[in-house]
């Protein structure tokens, strides 16, 4: 059993209109309707990645991560079990919203629920953007990658995570925090994505700290950066470059309260057992001038 890929969120929203502004007008995606009043924001042929569900307080609901085939869905069931991690078995009407067979979902040691899930169903309708955007890297490396604060459970977090099957770290980082220098976490899953989950030794409500998004083209991100400050969106972030998966890239204040890294140029790694782990001091080589909370 190996999760391949982080397949999909879900968003929860008061209502979904301001996010189906944002979605069309500042990311690029297609957005369309979903079950149950949900919305669907479309980026490469699936049928979403990102699904925005009304009734709910703003924030991020969960991160779904897909396995390959139904024998290693069953396997990471068993395997999540028998780590005593207690399990919600999907349903239809879940597996429907969701667009896949089946999934069951859980929840980690800093309380962020999760799923597993196999089997994507879509139409495979091309995407087409309506704000221009040449397209977005996912395929073998998924949505692009979420970064969670965990707390003081960050530990308990790495310890959950980082096992055969599920996660391994790619590298970590030092960030000052209010008590002193917090460690932050990148994990990678099976494929050539640097990484597709950040745990950060951070407290903040909600415990999303970004999801990012990847597209294809340097121009891509300028024209999205040009867009968000046209309609007035906040950046949390200045253009710059990272050290560890070397993302161009810069950061916005989504409708749920955390941020969106829209970037490109990831750095891709095919053979994991050719790599180094390693600590850095700093996150860009240059720019990513936060702007505090």
């Amino acid at each position: 059993m190996e999760i391949s890929e982080l397949a999909y969120l879900l968003v929860g929203a008061a209502e979904t209109a301001a996010w189906r502004q944002f979605g069309q007008d500042v990311v690029g995606a297609m957005a369309h309707d979903g079950p149950d009043g949900s919305l669907y924001l479309k980026i490469d042929e699936r049928d979403f990645r990102l699904a925005v569900l009304p009734g709910h307080d703003d924030g991020l609901l969960a991160c779904g991560w897909l396995v390959g085939c139904e024998a290693h869905f069953a396997t990471a069931r068993a395997r999540f079990a028998e780590d005593g991690v207690a399990i919600n078995d999907g349903t239809p009407e879940g597996s429907h919203l969701r667009r896949v067979q089946n999934y069951f979902s859980f929840t980690d040691p800093a309380s962020i629920t999760h799923e597993i899930a196999w089997g994507a169903i879509s139409e495979f309708a091309p995407f087409t953007s309506p704000a221009g955007v040449s397209g977005f890297v996912t395929g073998r490396q998924g949505l692009g990658h979420v970064a969670l604060a965990v707390g003081d459970e960050y530990d308990a977090e790495l310890a959950f995570w980082d096992r055969r099957g599920r996660f391994a770290v790619s590298d970590i980082l030092r960030v000052p925090g209010p008590a002193g220098m917090a460690r932050v976490s990148f994990l990678h899953c099976a494929n050539p994505r640097q990484h597709s989950m950040a745990l950060g030794e951070l407290a903040i409500p909600g415990h999303c700290i970004h999801i990012m998004f990847q597209a294809n083209s340097i121009d891509d991100v300028g024209r999205c950066l040009d867009r968000a400050k046209r309609i007035g969106v906040s950046l949390t972030a200045t253009l710059g470059r990272h050290v560890n998966d070397e993302m161009l890239s810069f950061y916005m204040r989504t409708p749920a309260g955390f941020s969106l890294e829209f970037g490109t140029g990831g750095r891709e790694i095919n053979d994991w057992s050719e790599t180094v782990f390693f600590e850095t001091t700093r996150g860009s080589d240059w720019g990513h001038e936060f702007t505090p909370a």
